[in-house]
């Protein structure tokens, strides 16, 4: 009952600090009919958001559906992107596959393994991307840079348009000049080009009798060397802003850290508080035995326990499970810090055995107090590392320490050395 509760409580703290930021996280985010003011940031698994943000949204996760009038930026990376509504602002979006029928009122971003575009954009374009497909229908009103494999063109562009690509076909209407680097270009009919076409490359144009070019094409030839080795991105500048503030960071720790500490007052109560009876004897030895441990000394020990399992051969196999524990030593240490000084406190207040509920009290109010001091993260930050080394400084003394050093027999206090 105890663990169920404190598992909700984080996760309410969690929850609820979330929806104060505007930021959900998680394995798959589903928020339907959305009607918020401000702005929205997700990091999910998978996604699907419909509604209005009315300011920025910001989305990064493996399958992306979003459905929503976007009043301020988009900013979406993911493996699948689906974007349907319309963006007030910029439009940023990366992914493996990328299909986005969205009307955008500034500049669009695009960069993708396949990326297929309808509606309209109020700014410029910039584009790299394997595939490129701007629909029928589409206008685009300020200047457009486009690299990819390959690139087709059905919409309407109203500035400048500069290409580079193996492949490009035009079937739409440009009107403004066009500079295209490819090795096959092929004009559509229907296709209206009112400026100036300047093409570059091995092969002479494919131009449909049928496709009206206001004055004709300028062909030079060229060898084009298109490798993709990411210079077609060099003109792409996405800014994801997904990062957590130090606030998240703050309730995940605290919740993480009590389930830790639950878990150690739980399954070893006799090894627990002969810790906490080492630190109140050795207040300032135990924090300096984990001063050295951490780094240092846990960098020494994981790297000799790896050469002796590599040595074995036969321990080969068991060197990411001694990495994963020498990590687990390094999460535990925290709790049990704050354990320890949770202790020392309740003795100082007259009770010198505090049971398992007011260990988790003390453990708690020492977690949360260190997890306050992120509205300074220096202060935050040295909180957290002087913790550690009471727990992982303390538990050394316990582990190796004198056995008779909290009033019990050596067989017994022999039993509570494991933490």
């Amino acid at each position: 009952m105890l663990i169920r509760s404190l598992l909700l409580a984080a996760g309410l703290a969690a929850t609820l600090a979330s929806g104060a930021w505007a930021q959900h996280f998680g394995g798959h985010v589903e928020l339907r009919d959305v009607d918020r003011d401000g702005d929205l940031k997700v990091i999910a698994g998978s996604a699907e958001i419909s509604g209005r943000i009315g300011e920025d949204l910001a989305v990064f996760g493996g399958s992306i559906v979003i459905d929503a009038q976007v009043e301020g930026d988009i900013r979406v990376a993911g493996g699948n992107v689906t974007v349907t509504g319309t963006v007030g602002g910029d439009a940023e979006v990366a992914g493996g596959s990328v299909e986005l029928t969205v009307d955008i009122g500034d500049s669009a971003e695009f960069a993708g393994g396949y990326v297929e575009y309808s509606g309209t954009i109020g700014g410029s374009l910039d584009s790299a991307a394997g595939v490129l497909e701007i629909a029928e229908g589409s206008v685009v009103t300020g200047p457009a840079d486009m690299a990819g494999q390959s690139i087709t063109l059905r919409g309407h562009f109203l500035d400048t348009v500069e290409i580079l690509a193996q492949d490009v076909v035009i079937s739409g209407r440009i009107d403004g000049d066009v500079e295209i680097e490819a090795e096959r270009l092929t004009i559509e009919p229907g296709a209206v080009i009112s400026g100036r076409l300047e093409y570059f490359g091995p092969s002479e144009p494919e131009i449909s009798p049928d496709a009206t070019l206001a004055n004709g094409v300028e062909y030079t030839y060229r060898l084009i060397e298109l490798d993709w080795d990411g210079d077609q991105f060099s003109d792409i500048d996405f800014d994801f802003d997904i990062v957590p503030p130090a606030e998240f960071f703050a309730v995940s720790g605290v919740a993480f850290s009590l389930l830790l500490g639950l878990l150690a007052l739980v399954m070893m109560p006799k090894g627990v508080t002969r810790l906490s009876t080492k630190f109140r004897k050795h207040p300032l030895l135990a924090p300096l035995i984990g001063l050295f441990l951490l780094p240092m000394g846990w960098i020494m020990l994981m790297t000799a326990g790896t050469v002796l399992l590599f040595i074995s051969v036969v321990g080969i196999v068991l060197i990411p499970f001694w990495w994963v524990f020498g990590i687990f030593l390094l999460l535990l240490a925290y709790p049990l810090g704050a354990i320890a000084v949770g202790d020392c406190i309740f003795n100082r207040a007259g009770k010198p055995n505090p049971g398992l509920g007011m260990r988790l009290l003390g453990m708690a109010v020492v977690l949360i107090l260190s997890a306050a001091l992120w509205i300074l993260p220096p202060l935050a930050v040295i909180a957290s590392l002087i913790l550690s080394w009471i727990g992982l400084g303390s538990w050394m003394l316990a582990a190796f320490g004198r056995k008779d050093d909290n009033g019990g027999s050596p067989a017994a206090a022999s039993a509570d050395t494991s933490v």
